[in-house]
């Protein structure tokens, strides 16, 4: 699944590195107005950061912000950092980073989808009837407008296939036959609980 991503610029000050794994300075500490946030450093700037910031400088960073698929926090990974004077330094760059970033996951979250796996294995073990039996389904339950149907790649059950998987509950099926399909839907999808 694609994760998506948003750019974020936030000031404050550098308030040290955090290792990770291997590496020493993998993540940047920056306390700024409302609050601290621990951001992942590209290889590139790491050496670099090293030799150039001190604890309590004023810092820039830019970057990329994107949703942790298990924990459904908010993950900040920097494109560039740049130390400023604190006049330079906006009173609230990033209004409720945080708030926005959970609240984007749990309406996504809660978005109700049908993965459906169309690798070669899978259609050839029937995945294009199985699709269209769901997307025949769903019309017949009038879900095609509140539930996504969602073509995907290789979900590793290849010998297990057809593959389908039902979210936000991640619930897996495998070797599924058409005939089964109009169960799946009912069961998943009561008309009174999809919306």
């Amino acid at each position: 699944m694609a994760k998506v991503k948003q750019t974020f610029c936030l000031e404050g000050q550098f308030e040290g590195f955090i290792a990770g794994g291997k590496a020493p300075f993998k993540y940047l500490s920056l306390q700024s107005n409302d609050g601290q946030y621990v951001i992942k450093l590209p290889k590139s700037v790491r050496l670099m950061l090293f030799r150039y910031l001190q604890a309590g400088d004023w810092v820039r960073v830019v970057g990329t912000e994107s949703i942790d698929q298990e924990t459904g926090e908010p993950k900040l990974k920097a494109r560039e950092v740049v130390r400023v004077k604190p006049l330079e330094v906006v009173a609230n760059p990033v209004i409720n980073i945080k708030e926005q970033m959970v609240s984007k996951a749990k309406k996504k979250k809660s978005t109700p989808k049908i993965l459906i796996c169309q690798k070669s294995t899978c259609r050839k073990r029937g995945a294009r009837q199985v699709c269209h039996e769901v997307e025949t389904a769903l019309a017949a339950h009038g879900l095609t407008d509140t539930v996504q149907v969602k073509l995907t790649g290789c979900m590793d059950k290849c010998k297990a296939g057809p593959n389908l998987v039902v979210m936000p509950h991640k619930q897996r099926y495998t070797k599924v036959k058409p005939d089964q399909v109009p169960g799946l839907i009912a069961q998943h999808f009561p008309k009174d609980n999809v919306g």
